[in-house]
């Protein structure tokens, strides 16, 4: 049977954390698949205000589960990712599972994600992130909320971590780690990716393995959304830009232009309350 760590950085989110552990310990184990279980929780919060959380989940602990606490002071989103590794190799695990603190998962979860590794042998295999709306929000706004919708053990050529499973051995062996310039930027996870494909990684999508990220109202309004849009292209070029390849990065350039061109002819729909009404928005 497997080893598995779970992987979860925190960051001032003490409710969301109890939640998603509690998602965990709820989790229906295949005992056929998998056998010992460790949860690690990495802090990035200097004044480590999950600690009551911690003590409650740490003594509410099932068998079928060993629970770490761990403080990590140095701000940066691929240093505590880094460390979450670094603790995981001292348990020797088979596969290391990362999963965000602002998420929860499904009681199968963790049995689809090593299914499919299983059954393709991957190096890496991705899940599905649904979003719950904390509060309801316009259909026309919510459409722009990524709802991945991939055919179950389809090979993949990105990676993303709120929902990843990877196979220790593989990492270990060709010495991959989250990169510091991405500490403040975000796309840590995406360059992880590029990084892993250059030395032949085998990325699969596991349907099933459903994990549900919670939004909150601060995070549906249109600025926020245009501003992670933004942030996301400016990340993505500038891994193009790290990775040397100019041609697709001339080809990013010219097809932003056609989207400022769609935007602008799109932007006479925001008045009026229509299925794509922030599609110029959004496109410009």
């Amino acid at each position: 049977m497997n080893h598995i760590v779970i992987g979860i950085p925190t960051y001032k989110r003490p409710s969301m954390l109890k939640k998603l552990v509690n998602s965990i310990y709820e989790c229906d184990l295949n005992r056929r698949y998998i056998g010992k279980v460790d949860i690690i929780v990495i802090d990035n919060d200097l004044e480590q205000t999950a600690l009551p959380q911690v003590f409650e989940l740490k003594e509410k602990c099932p068998s079928d589960f060993t629970f770490h606490y761990h403080s990590y002071y140095e701000k940066g989103l691929s240093g505590v990712r880094n460390k979450l590794l670094e603790k995981s190799y001292e348990l020797n695990p088979g596969f290391i599972a990362f999963v965000d603190d602002d998420e929860y998962v499904a009681p199968e979860w963790l049995n689809e994600l090593l299914i499919v590794q299983l059954n393709t042998n991957a190096d890496l295999v991705l899940g599905p992130n649904r979003p719950v709306f904390e509060e309801d929000i316009p259909t026309n706004l919510a459409r722009w909320y990524k709802i991945e919708k991939y055919e179950n053990e389809i090979q993949l050529d990105f990676v993303e971590t709120n929902n990843l499973l990877i196979k220790t051995s593989f990492i270990r062996a060709n010495n991959l780690s989250f990169d510091p310039r991405f500490d403040t930027t975000g796309g840590e996870d995406t360059f992880f990716g590029v990084q892993s494909l250059k030395v032949g990684a085998k990325i699969y999508w596991a349907k099933n393995a459903l994990v549900y990220e919670t939004i909150p109202k601060n995070r549906t309004k249109l600025k926020w959304l245009l501003q992670r849009k933004y942030r996301g292209a400016t990340t993505y070029a500038y891994i193009l830009k790290l990775e040397g390849k100019y041609g697709k990065l001339i080809k990013k350039f010219l097809i932003s232009i056609i989207y400022v061109l769609l935007g602008i002819l799109c932007m006479p729909l925001i008045l009026f309350p229509v299925k794509w009404k922030y599609l110029g928005v959004v496109k410009f």
